[in-house]
Order: C-alpha cells, then structure tokens, then sequence
C-alpha cells in the first residue's frame, strides 16, 4: 500500500505519497514556520491535501532534531522549537486519521539511501548528510540503529577536535562544527582574511560568503577556496574512520548541500580513512555520493511507516 513520508524542515515541509517501489506519485510543500499550532496546522493539511485520491495507510513524519522514536516525541530541535515535545503521533493522528510515525530526518535519510539509493545494494550502512549540521544514520543487517531510547545515531556530535570550534550542540569539537556547511562558511571567512587576493577574499570583502560560495569558488578554481574544502574533508574522513571501526559498513553514503562539492571533499576524506581506518574494514567500505538528494527524507519516511504499519519494521527497535 501507498505511503506518506513528511520531511519537516526548518522552513519547509514537503510531504509525498510514495508507492511500494520508492515512486513518489505526488508531493506538496508548506512553509514551517510559526508557533506550534500553526505548524501542526500546515503538517497536517499537508498530509491531507497529498492523499487525496490515493490510497493510503500510514504516515511518518521525518523531524530534526533529537527523536524519542519510541515515545514519537522531539525532546530538542535547535531550528525548530515549535516541534519540541509536542505528542507529534496523538496531535497528528487526530487531524488526519492515519498511523503516524516519528523518526529523525536523518536517519530516514538514511533508511530511503538504503531502501531505495546508494546503499541499495547493501546491507550495513552508515549515512552522513552535511548541511547546515550534519546528521547521520546507521543500517547494520539491514536495520536502523536508534540505541535504547531511540535517540541514538547522531553522527554529528561526535568529538573530533577536543578544543575545536564550539559547536550548536553546546559541545567543541564535533564533527558537525568541523564539516557541515556552517563550518565551511566559518572558516572560508578566516582564509579569506588570510589571502585577501584571492576570488575568495575579494568576496569576503563584498558581502559574507556561504557555504555554497566556497564549492563554486572552488570549482572555478580558487586555490583558496579549495583548501577550505580539502580541510573540511580531513575533518570529515577523521569521523569517518571512526565510523568505519565501529560500524563496519559496506558503503558510507554521503549527502547534503555541502555534499554537493564532490570530490573536492570525498578525496581528502577518504585518504584519512585510509590511513586511520583498520583493516579489513577499511579495505572493504565504499564511499559514495548519496543519489536521491532532497527526496531522500521523504522516500525514507515513507518506507518507515508503511514496515511501522505492516509490521515488518518495528519503530524504536
């Protein structure tokens, strides 16, 4: 049966009905912003508009932040506090009544990479998605990992850098304070004033510069600007290896805008898997560019709650 998968942003809500095979049949977006009535208000209508005349027997809905997948309640969402400890599966359900789930958008990034993308293939994935932060999800024999309380696979507050930059988290160091887009903006800044000569320090002078900025300076190649991203691969291949030890994936799936600077990145970071990685685990992972993009979280989301529904897949597992 068909299937709603909702990914709820910081500025936007997309919702799609999704077939069995991963087709998104039909898609609308909502902005996100506003108090929570309004928010629970634009979700479900979205919810509702996207399932006229389909049929459909369950929804998920994919939120950032930290997710009580067990309880379907977000404790912490630093983009969007409106969402924060609101009982999403009652309040949801309610309004549209359909089985609602709630997973955390990067882990159902995550399950639609291994579902129905770049880890299609595979049975032991771990996905990474650089944006504004970096979020994570981890598939081992062929299921989604999310600890006792369901709030595990956060990826991106792992300590890297012990006295590294402070990170939204609160913490110094993380990975998402190292390599999400924000970083690369950060400390695209800082090279700039250190090479004001360059097509990314006459920039800097012009008006401040962004993540995006930086991985076309750098294809047009700026060699500063490039230096940026090859760090920023460093950092991320630091993370990496370790994620290699731990999880012994077959493939690591690599999203997100910042992503989207290919190998500019992937290069310097799968170089420091290599030299940190153990063997055989290192020998065996593949790191790839993730495939399906923004529709990553919805394909995601949709596939969770239709298993969550037929009960192949139990959430909170």
């Amino acid at each position: 049966m068909n299937a709603i998968g909702v990914d709820v942003g910081g500025t936007k809500i997309a919702a799609g009905v999704v077939s069995p095979e991963g087709e998104v049949l039909h898609e609308v977006r909502y902005p996100s912003a506003g108090p929570k009535e309004r928010l629970l208000s634009s979700i479900a209508r979205a919810v509702n508009e996207v399932r006229e005349g389909f049929e459909v027997g369950s929804v998920c809905l994919a939120v950032p932040g930290f997710v009580m997948s067990a309880e379907n309640k977000v404790i912490f969402a630093p983009n969007l506090h409106a969402i924060e400890g609101v009982p999403l599966k009652e309040e949801l359900g309610r309004r549209t009544g359909l089985h609602v789930t709630v997973e955390n958008d990067a882990n159902a990034a995550a399950w639609g990479e291994f579902r129905f993308g770049a880890g299609s293939e595979a049975t032991h994935l771990v996905f990474i998605t650089l944006g504004t932060g970096v979020g994570g999800g981890v598939i081992s024999h062929g299921l989604l990992l999310r600890g006792a309380q369901g709030a595990g696979g956060e990826l991106g507050h792992i300590t890297i850098q012990a006295n590294g930059p402070r990170c939204g988290c609160g913490n110094h160091g993380c990975l998402e304070a190292l390599a999400s887009g924000t970083a690369i903006a950060r400390r695209a800044r800082e090279v700039a004033s250190e090479y004001p000569n360059s097509a990314l320090g006459r920039l800097a002078i012009e008006r401040t510069v962004l993540g995006e900025d930086v991985t076309e300076l750098a294809h047009g190649g700026d060699e500063a600007a490039i230096s940026v991203l090859k760090e920023t691969g460093v950092w991320l291949g630091i993370g990496l290896a370790g994620f290699v030890n731990v999880f012994n994936p077959e493939v690591i799936a690599i999203g997100g805008g910042a992503a989207r600077a290919g190998d500019l990145i992937l290069e310097s970071a799968r170089h420091e898997v290599h030299l940190r990685a153990q063997s055989p685990s290192r020998d065996l992972v593949q790191i790839r560019e993730a495939t399906l993009g923004a529709k990553s979280g919805v394909l995601g989301a949709a596939a969770l709650a239709r298993d969550a529904y037929s009960g192949e897949y139990v959430l909170g597992f």
